[in-house]
């Protein structure tokens, strides 16, 4: 069983979104993914209710083993402290406040020995300062996530994007190979 913090202090920097969609790509795969949602905002709860995913989604760890290939921690925001998992995945989005945040927690967890997978979300390529974060934390091994409206509708209707209703929408197949990878990723480390 892998166990997996999807971790940031600051809110708003795909947290949920990514383990929605990572647990959805491990269903593809065959895997029994499980949500532990850990944000009062229950942003992964809503999606749960929803009814539309093919993996549970929890509001706080079991008392009894699950029986489950992966389990995804999705924190919430403000949680300052690092989590005990010993992966994390950790996106930002690259506007410098919100970067400068995430960058502040990303050295605490390396300086903790955690395994961190970064991952950028939502550059606005038109801001030069946003492009240069995203091409230096690429050259790191960052995964990056473009923006893209197939989250939005996604998320209208508590889908992930790998639902089968999202096939026709447009860019879901890149925004697929995208979470993918940092799946491939997640399931390489040890």
């Amino acid at each position: 069983m892998k166990i997996v913090s999807i971790w940031n202090p600051k809110g708003g920097q795909g947290k949920s979104m990514l383990c929605i969609n990572l647990s959805a790509a491990a269903v593809e795969l065959g895997l029994c993914p499980v949500v532990i949602c850990q944000d009062p905002q229950g942003t992964s709860m809503l999606y749960y209710e929803g009814g539309n995913l093919p993996f549970d989604v929890l509001p706080e760890p079991p008392k009894n083993r699950i029986n489950a290939d992966l389990i995804l921690f999705d924190h919430q925001a403000s949680e300052l402290d690092i989590p005990d998992t010993n992966l994390l995945v950790m996106p930002t989005m690259p506007a410098r406040d919100q970067y400068a945040t995430w960058a502040n927690a990303y050295e605490r967890a390396k300086a903790k020995g955690k395994r961190i997978i970064k991952v950028v979300t939502n550059c606005n390529y038109g801001r030069k300062e946003e492009s240069e974060i995203v091409r230096s934390l690429k050259k790191t091994g960052a995964f990056e996530i473009l923006a893209s409206g197939v989250f939005s509708k996604a998320a209208n209707d508590y889908y992930s994007i790998f639902d089968p209703k999202m096939n026709r929408a447009y860019k879901v197949k890149e925004r697929r190979q995208e979470i993918n990878a940092i799946l491939a990723a997640i399931l390489q480390e040890d």
